[in-house]
This record gives C-alpha cells, sequence and structure tokens, in this order.
C-alpha cells in the first residue's frame, strides 16, 4: 500500500495525548459451565427447537430449504434459525452464491424480517448471529452499492445508509443479540457487531472499518457506534486508517467482550447467551471509560478547548500523510466532532450527519479512484489463463536481497522452497533475512514461534558444491534466478539447471533489464523459459510482472500466474520488451525529473510537489532509495527503444553525476545528505526519537557540485512540475496499451498503482485520463509538447480517442 493510501494510525493516536484505555476483562466461562450446558443442550434440544419451529415459522414464507430438524431456513437459504435450549435462537449466515457474507439484497431483505418475527416470539429471550462459513461478514456488496450511487446522492442516503442504518438501531433497540465473531468482519459486518449487545471473538477474528481505503466512512452507524463502544481516542485511528484489530486487541480495547478458541466459537456465544438469558451475565455499558482514559474522553465531549485540540491535531496529521488528497478522513474527522458538539453521538441527528457524509464521499472521484482498485485487484485474484500446472517445489537461485525475498514469501505460502547460493556467506546472508524477518512477526505477536518455525521447515539452503544440491534441485517444478543482470551468467545458470531439473520444470528469469527472448536463447528448452519480475522488497510490495517470449508456452504462463497469486502477488502479464510495463513508463518519469533537476533553484522542490500530487515519494528520494546507477541505468536502457520520448535529459550531466559517485542511500551518497546514523539506544533513544523530530532532507554538496555546470535555473511552479512529470508516466502507459504491451486498462492502472505508487485516488493513468477526459488531455499533453518539445508529443491512440472523448473504461 502506499504511503498517501492511508493515515498513520499512531500519528492519528498521538492527536489524543494521553491513550492508555483501562481494560475491564471479561471472566473467562468455567469448562464446567460448558459441559453443564451441553449437556443439558442435548437432553431436551430437539424438542425445544420442533417447538419453536411451530411457533416462528413464518405463515406466508416460501417452502424452507432442507436444512437440519427443526430449523428454519431463509426462502434463498441464507440464513438457518435454531431454536437452542434457555430461551436462545441461533442464526446461522452462510450466503448462497457467495465465498464470503456480505451486506447486499439478499441480506438486507431477508435478516430483517428474521430478526423481527424472533423479536415478536416470547419463547425466544437472546439472539445469537453466526456465520456458516469461514469469515463472519466481510463487508458490504460493493458491486450493489456502485449500482445505487449512479442515481446520485439520495439514493445513496436513504437506500445504503439509512436502510442498513434503520435495521441495525432496531436490532439495538431489541432483545439481547450476541455476535459471534469468526474470521473477517469488516466495514458492514463490524457495524453489524457493533450493534449487538455482546460480542465473542474467536482468536481468528479480524474486526475493523475499511471504508476510507474505498475512500468512504462507515455508513451503517459505525462513526456513531465506534466512539461510544471504545471511545475517541481509539475509534480515531481505527476510523481513519481502516486498520482492523485482531481478537486479542479488540479484547483490550473493548471492542469484544470475550475471545475463544475457533472450535468453542458457538459453544462460547451459546453460554454467554443463556447466561444473559439467565441474568448470570449482564451486558456491559457503552462508554463507560475509567481511570486516565476516561477524564481524557469525558474532556473531549464536554470542553471545547480539549475536543478542538484533538481533532485539529488529527486533522493536522492527515493533512501531513495525505497532501489533502483524501477526504475521507477529514469527513471522519468532522462527523466525529460535529457529533459530540452537537450533543448527538449515537442519536438520531449523529447518525444523519454520517449519512449525509457518506453519501457525498460516494460520489467524489477519490471514491471512484479507489473503488476501481478494489475491483482491480479482485479481477487480479482470479488466473485468466488456462492449463496451469501443479508446483510444489520451488528452486530460488541467488540468495541476495531479491531471492531471499521470493524464498520468504513463497514458503509463507507452503511451496517447498531450497534456496541456493555460489557461496556459504552470501547463503547466510539470506537465510539471517528470512529468519529476522519471521522472528520479527513473532516479536509483534503476528504469528508465534510454532507457526514460524513449520514456516521455516519448507527452505533448505543449499551451496553449489554440497554434495545433496542435486537432489534438492532433481525435485523441482520452477526455478526462479535472481542473479547478476548479466546475460552470459544467465545463459550459463541455465544450462547447468537443465542438467538437473525434471524436463517439466519452468525456469522463470527475475531479469529487470534483460529480454526474457534473449535468456530464452540459452535454453534447450525455450518454451519453458518465462520472466517473473519481482519488486522490491518483495515481502511488500504486491505487483509481479509476468513476461512470456514469443516461444513461452502457454501452460507455462499459467502456471507462472497461478504461482503468483498462490505467493500473495498481484500478477500482470506484459510483453517482452525493453522495460516491460512499470520500468518503461518509469523512464520517461526520470527522464523529466533529470530535466526539471537541472531547472529548478532546488531539485527537493520536485519531490515536494511529486508527493502533494499523491505520489507515496519524490523522483530524487525514489533514485536514492532504488539506487542512482540503478535509475540511470533504466534511463540508458529505453534510450534506444523509445527514442525522442527519452530526449528530455542531459546526458552529460547524468554522466557528471555518476563519476562524481553519486550512488544512492545504500551508499550514503545520493541526491540527498545522509549522514551517519548515531541513535542513542534504550530509554534515551525512545525518549529522543519522540522529542526531536527527523532531520531535514537537504541536497548532497556533492551532487550540487556535480550539476552546477549544466543548471539552467529558472522559475518553475509546484504545478508546473506535478503537469510535466506526471504527463511523461501517464502518456508512456497510453503507448503501453497501445502497442500491446498490457492486455488492458484495468492491467494498467492496477500495475501503476501497486508497483510505483501512482496515487491511488485516481485510480491509476488510465482512470486519471478518463476523469479529466481523453479530449482535454490530449490538449494538455500537445500544449506541453509546443513549449518543451516533442516528448510530450500524445500517443496516437490518445489522438484517436480525444476526437470522440472516449474514456480507456467504459
Amino acid at each position: 500500500r502506499s504511503k498517501s493510501s492511508s493515515v498513520a494510525a499512531g500519528a492519528v493516536a498521538r492527536a489524543a495525548s494521553t491513550r492508555g484505555l483501562a481494560v475491564s476483562a471479561s471472566k473467562t466461562l468455567p469448562r464446567a459451565a460448558f459441559a453443564a450446558k451441553n449437556a443439558a443442550q442435548r437432553a431436551h434440544g430437539a424438542a425445544t427447537r420442533r417447538s419453536f419451529a411451530a411457533e416462528a415459522a413464518p405463515a406466508k414464507a416460501a417452502a424452507p430449504a432442507a436444512s437440519a430438524p427443526g430449523a428454519i431456513t431463509s426462502p434463498s437459504g441464507s440464513f438457518k434459525v435454531e431454536m437452542k435450549p434457555g430461551g436462545v435462537a441461533m442464526v446461522t449466515m452462510d450466503l448462497k452464491g457467495k465465498p464470503m457474507n456480505v451486506l447486499g439484497v439478499t441480506f438486507l431483505e431477508e435478516m430483517p424480517s428474521i430478526v423481527e418475527s424472533l423479536e415478536k416470539d416470547a419463547a425466544v429471550k437472546v439472539i445469537v448471529f453466526i456465520s456458516g462459513k469461514k469469515d463472519f461478514i466481510a463487508g458490504a456488496d460493493i458491486p450493489m452499492f456502485a449500482e445505487v450511487a449512479v442515481r446520485g446522492k439520495e439514493a445513496v442516503k436513504v437506500e445504503v445508509c439509512q436502510r442498513a442504518q434503520g435495521f441495525f438501531n432496531a436490532m439495538e433497540a431489541g432483545k439481547p443479540k450476541i455476535a459471534a465473531i469468526s474470521g473477517a468482519a469488516l466495514g458492514g459486518g463490524c457495524e453489524f457487531a457493533l450493534a449487538c449487545h455482546y460480542r465473542v471473538a474467536a482468536v481468528n477474528a479480524s474486526i475493523g472499518t475499511p471504508e476510507v481505503q474505498l475512500g468512504l466512512l462507515p455508513g451503517a452507524g459505525g462513526t456513531q457506534r465506534l466512539p461510544k463502544l471504545v471511545g475517541i481516542q481509539a475509534a480515531l485511528p481505527m476510523l481513519m486508517t481502516g486498520a482492523a484489530k485482531k481478537a486479542k486487541q479488540a479484547k483490550s480495547l473493548k471492542l469484544v467482550d470475550m475471545t475463544c478458541e475457533v472450535e468453542q466459537l458457538e459453544s462460547c456465544a451459546l453460554v454467554c447467551a443463556q447466561n444473559i438469558a439467565s441474568g448470570a451475565l449482564k451486558i456491559p455499558k457503552r462508554g463507560e471509560f475509567k481511570g486516565t482514559n476516561g477524564y481524557v474522553e469525558k474532556a473531549i465531549h464536554e470542553y471545547s478547548f480539549a475536543r478542538d485540540y484533538v481533532f485539529k491535531q488529527a486533522k493536522q496529521q492527515v493533512m501531513k500523510s495525505t497532501s489533502g488528497n483524501y477526504p475521507a478522513p477529514l469527513q471522519i474527522i468532522n462527523v466525529l466532532k460535529k457529533s459530540i458538539e452537537t450533543k448527538s453521538l449515537g442519536k438520531p441527528k449523529g447518525y444523519d450527519l454520517e449519512a449525509d457524509a457518506f453519501a457525498d464521499l460516494a460520489l467524489t472521484p477519490e471514491s471512484a479512484g479507489l473503488k476501481s482498485l478494489f475491483f482491480g485487484s479482485t479481477a487480479l485474484k482470479k488466473n485468466p489463463f488456462k492449463g496451469a500446472k501443479p508446483v510444489k517445489n520451488i528452486a530460488v537461485l541467488g540468495a541476495g536481497l531479491m531471492g531471499a525475498g521470493i524464498a520468504e514469501v513463497s514458503i509463507n505460502k507452503g511451496f517447498n522452497v531450497a534456496m541456493l547460493d555460489k557461496f556459504q556467506d552470501g547463503l547466510n546472508r539470506g537465510l539471517a533475512q528470512i529468519k529476522g524477518n519471521l522472528d520479527k512477526k513473532v516479536k509483534k505477536k503476528r504469528a508465534t514461534a510454532w507457526d514460524t518455525n513449520i514456516v521455516a521447515s519448507r527452505l533448505t539452503g543449499i551451496t553449489n558444491d554440497m554434495s545433496h544440491t542435486p537432489i534438492h534441485l532433481g525435485r523441482s517444478d520452477l526455478v526462479i534466478e535472481a542473479v547478476f543482470e548479466d546475460l552470459g551468467i544467465k545463459h550459463q545458470i541455465i544450462k547447468e539447471m537443465e542438467t538437473m531439473v525434471p524436463k517439466h520444470c519452468i525456469i522463470a528469469t527475475n531479469t529487470s533489464s534483460l529480454a526474457v527472448k534473449d535468456i530464452a536463447k540459452g535454453s534447450s528448452r525455450p518454451e519453458n523459459v518465462v520472466g517473473m519480475h519481482y519488486f522490491s522488497p518483495v515481502d511488500k510490495m504486491q505487483l509481479l510482472e509476468i513476461i512470456p517470449h514469443e516461444g513461452t508456452s502457454p501452460e507455462v504462463v499459467a502456471t507462472a500466474v497461478q504461482v503468483g497469486l498462490k505467493q500473495g502477488k498481484m500478477p500482470v502479464v506484459v510483453k517482452d520488451v525493453a522495460g516491460f510495463y512499470v520500468n518503461r513508463c518509469l523512464g520517461p518519469y526520470i527522464d523529466e525529473s533529470m530535466t526539471l533537476a537541472f531547472e529548478v533553484e532546488n531539485y527537493l522542490q520536485m519531490d515536494k510537489a511529486i508527493v502533494e500530487f499523491g505520489f507515496p515519494m519524490g523522483p530524487m528520494v525514489l533514485a536514492d532509495e532504488v539506487g542512482v546507477d540503478v535509475s540511470f541505468h533504466v534511463h540508458e536502457n529505453l534510450r534506444p527503444d523509445l527514442g525522442e520520448r527519452m530526449g528530455g535529459a542531459n546526458i552529460a550531466a547524468m554522466e557528471a553525476i555518476k563519476a562524481a559517485g553519486i550512488k544512492g542511500k545504500r551508499f550514503g551518497s545520493g541526491f540527498i545528505s545522509y549522514p551517519p546514523e548515531k541513535k542513542p539506544s534504550g530509554l534515551v533513544g525512545s525518549l529522543t526519537s519522540m522529542v526531536v523530530p527527523p532531520p531535514k532532507k537537504v541536497p548532497n554538496p556533492a551532487a550540487l557540485a556535480a550539476m552546477k555546470p549544466f543548471m539552467k535555473t529558472g522559475k518553475v511552479s509546484d504545478e508546473d512540475i506535478q503537469k510535466r512529470i506526471c504527463a511523461r508516466f501517464v502518456n508512456e502507459a497510453i503507448f503501453c496499451l497501445q502497442d500491446g504491451i498490457i492486455r488492458n486498462a484495468v492491467d494498467g492502472d492496477m500495475a501503476a498503482v501497486f508497483g510505483v505508487g501512482f496515487p491511488p485516488f485516481t485510480g491509476g493513468p488510465f482512470r486519471y485520463v478518463d476523469s479529466v477526459g481523453s479530449a482535454k488531455y490530449c490538449d494538455h499533453l500537445q500544449q506541453l509538447a509546443d513549449t518543451h518539445g516533442p516528448r510530450f508529443k500524445p500517443a496516437p491512440l490518445l489522438v484517436d480517442m480525444a476526437k470522440t472523448n472516449a474514456k480507456f473504461h467504459k
């Protein structure tokens, strides 16, 4: 996820000054209680269910689908109601034809009538909602919501927000209800759980409000109920970042009342319901905060100076993190602040403020862009290619940063991996990298030591001179080479591999600059050779470019995509050309940056302007991070292929920068100064990092000296910088679509956003042009070409589309 796509949770949390939440731990139910209740259930469960079936079956309901004896099933077969001992109705949610439960047409048509009938039934004392799927409720049905949005604000407010709010308000006002949560309870699923009176979460639960990541806010009561339940201090970061809470975290925040093992969820929820029905268990009251946390919450609600301070700090953090490009976090602040100021939190006016803000956000271009990313990422999770072969064993050649990263994401997803390096020292560094990342998961409590030991057991480190190396390679279904970018070395490695691996084994290259067709020339089985271009750091970057050459078999392409999907990547199939897709678009971006760097008075002005436009980092920081030498190599590699489209930068000036030893951050000498870091450790270090801000970025004097003879400074506005750099990237993306380098505009958008952080709120370069209008953007490029030269000349495809103002996305 790009840095600009969400607000840092910790930053928002700090806005509340003091955060120590008082935790009121619920008592663990004794095992004997479970045993007693389960025995009682077995004794008279069947009779009670038959009685309930006779009393509660609606007279005009459609014939129920087949289900357990004594159960009532909704007309669609998605919801099943069973009566349990002690006056407990168990509602199992299992939407038919859907991989996950979502709040959509079926849910909103059938669930309210089910709840209403249970409310009227005197035999029912408590209602429990549990999922028949892996997840509780994954969220709202986004396609259904999109259909409503085309009818305008009022339709969204009434048909989406107020409809869901009304149902959840009725739930909250009625009989006690328990949400038995396993897996994901996100978005509308979280809001459904919040409308219940008690929440039991299995240890695999994940609870949160990710609507902000779609450019929205929770619109079914989430902005009102969540702060009342966990407090403003805890609710703000959850609402504004969309970060989900695991069961243990949720319990500490009072977001859930009890946790249990997955296998015990139903019985635990049942015992809780029976104890609530009998009066043995009291439902906790919302909004009761003790200690320091209670004082802070009271101050926010009752004193304007405290409230103003908290929300002012939150807004400043939002602006710092997003440059104001994302309206949803700001609307969340406004809704919460107004709800508290008018004493309407959790009251009709508060819900109306929420619904109105949701409807406004639903129609913004930012939300449209972010929703398009959701649809695009969903589409790319399916393999469109047929004939994928099973892959169990992978060999990774090279234990460097990339090789170790590829090995790590593979073992994390169940592949057996043999990681080969020429030297033991190199292998040890790669193994240490993987072990360090697994240890971090344990330290951060994202996994247990047992879990990471199982993952690590799938990895075997080998070197060339080990006697058992041929045995491991002989088991491989896929070999991924991540060695030095030298064609001769790659040919040699392929020849050696083909003497040891099975004939069906695919050989994939992680090259970023060499043509896959040229690499395949070193193979006796070129149909089994394909490019798999991972992005660094591999464990964090989602994009994976799959590059078949003309002779790659369709089954190999399908298999490479399937492996990428299993690794948790977003595979995009691209043509075997210089730069492939992402680097091909990045080349003109670098070219224009190296042109502007000699026109502005301070080249860091470019970084500031580009970050404000919505990129996660500016071009100078990007060059330093990936390596100035790497960036310049991309530029050099693309010049013969793109011609005048790479004709802006002064090559002599770039050579002077290289000669001055400007190589990038990891070498300690980039476009930015990197003084030696001397961080104090222990308590002093922690206090220092809290009090002393990080040093401001300043240009490297050595870089300035190398550039001085070539400077042609003038007045260049931030807007000009944004227009010129962005135009070069967008225009090249259109060339790529025109030339068949990418299959479609969706692939191009997704690869740009997830590969280099093209501003997510735009939806990608093609969505961006659609929002501006192809005719207008074509004119914009032509004006830049008239002013700055032919490198801005619009792609012929865009010129054709501009004649009718056509869109890339229909």
